[in-house]
């Protein structure tokens, strides 16, 4: 972003809040990083508060003078009694109950470090882009500086034929915090006080706590770094190497990996397919026992958790990106396929459905378990079957992130718009002479984040 020097400038201050903030993990923990290089990238001031558990991430991945503008919190006992507790229930128990316990806790905390980072620099507007869910409660509020949460996503149930996958613990629990959420929005009131609130879609708008006062942007939640994510050479495979499809996420139930397995079987046992399975979660060892049963061991390679650097190998080498899931607001890791120039294959039902189109993607009605089952085998196979099809389908893939505005300076770009709103709004915001030194400093701390 290209200024000419003397001119008066606009920059804010920003202090970035979330618990997890790291390029090393993986779902809405990558989401600050990615504004905050995108904001730094345009030579904005920005301070970051976070967990002291990514600190050495943050360390490793930050020049040092932006690791100097990072502040941390710590566990308390509380919060460590919670954890332990909530891992004798089941998982979406412990997600939409322990976890959200424990993330009021640790922002309690994070709120008064923040409130004293808007004093000490001198803050034009705090920015607090996880957790993304639209019933997670937020203490940033009477911070001295006005706020903007999101983008967020959520409110998303299963499709009608998969409500039963969650037993009557888990909807009486779900219900529970969903009812429940309404009260502590009440107590803890930084959503109903937020000068913007940003929302991915409708349905994430519907889900936000009554009473809101601020104003509710739409923007789409995930993106993907169309730099970082390069679209691979066309190359021809030789007629005897196999298809390869990848799956890459969090082995939970609703992420419908048994489906897919169950759905490759027959593409293992009758055709030239192999399948990557890349993740790890409480299901990891169950889906390992399944192919096993099902006889798959030289087909399905379990891959476990990868590194970022291994994982773009991955994606190169393989074929098709496969992502079976039944309640997936977001696409992060199918969009990353995507911008390497992999067709999708998918369920026709939240992000899949937002993010792929036509095109690029092949996506399977969840009307009932063997529906999907049938309809992954049958979209496998006809991958499979044509690479013309693979191909034209991948470069679509890309052109279609692209042309839709899905890569992180777009999306960077549009909430810092939301941002320079909310500040211009409050009054905080104000022109700022630029040195030549300041200007000098920016441009090298910009070529080292990149």
């Amino acid at each position: 972003m290209a200024r000419a020097e003397g001119l008066a400038e606009t920059n804010m201050r920003i202090l970035l809040v979330a618990e997890n903030i790291s390029l090393r993990l993986s779902g809405e923990t990558l989401l600050p990083c990615c504004y905050f290089e995108q904001f730094v990238a345009g030579g904005e001031d920005v301070h970051l508060l976070c967990h002291e558990r990514v600190r050495e991430d943050l360390r490793a991945d930050l020049p040092p003078d932006q690791f100097a503008r990072v502040r941390f919190v710590k566990d308390r006992p509380l919060q460590n009694f919670l954890f332990r507790l909530g891992r004798r229930f089941p998982y979406r128990v412990e997600d939409l109950v322990f976890n959200q316990l424990i993330q009021i806790v640790t922002q309690w905390h994070m709120r008064g470090i923040a409130r004293d980072m808007v004093r000490k620099f001198d803050i034009d507007v705090v920015f607090q882009p996880a957790p993304i869910a639209a019933t997670a409660v937020s203490f940033m509020h009477g911070l001295g500086a006005p706020v903007v949460i999101g983008p967020m996503s959520g409110g998303m149930n299963l499709p009608p034929a998969f409500r039963r996958m969650d037993g009557p613990v888990v909807r009486l629990s779900i219900a529970a915090a969903r009812f429940g959420s309404a009260a502590l929005h009440r107590l803890f009131p930084g959503k109903l006080r937020a000068a913007a609130l940003i929302v991915a879609n409708e349905q994430t708008r519907a889900a936000l706590p009554g009473g809101i006062r601020g104003k509710v942007h739409e923007v789409m939640e995930s993106a993907v770094d169309l730099e970082r994510w390069v679209q691979r050479p066309v190359t021809e495979k030789a007629a005897n190497e196999p298809t390869s499809f990848i799956f890459c996420s969090r082995f939970v139930d609703w992420k419908g990996i048994r489906l897919l397995v169950s759905a490759f079987a027959p593409l293992a046992r009758s055709g030239n397919s192999m399948l990557h399975l890349v993740g790890d979660g409480e299901l990891f060892e169950e889906i390992r026992e399944q192919v096993r049963r099902e006889g798959l061991t030289r087909k399905v390679i379990l891959h476990g958790r990868v590194d970022r650097d291994r994982y773009q190998e991955m994606l190169r080498e393989t074929d098709v990106y496969v992502t079976p899931s039944l309640r997936e607001c977001g696409g992060m890791a199918m969009m990353e396929a995507m911008a390497v120039g992999l067709p999708v294959i998918g369920i026709d039902w939240g992000g899949a459905a937002q993010y792929a189109a036509p095109d690029c993607a092949l996506l399977v009605k969840p009307t009932s378990e063997q529906a999907v089952i049938d309809g992954l085998t049958a979209a496998m196979a006809r991958m499979a079957a044509s690479p013309e099809l693979r191909r034209s389908m991948g470069d679509a893939a890309r052109h279609h992130l692209e042309q839709a505005g899905h890569g992180w300076a777009d999306k960077a770009r549009a909430v810092l718009g939301v941002l320079k709103e909310a500040a211009e709004g409050s009054g905080r915001i104000c022109a700022r002479p630029k040195t030549t030194s300041e200007a000098l400093a920016a441009s090298s701390s910009l070529q080292v984040a990149r």
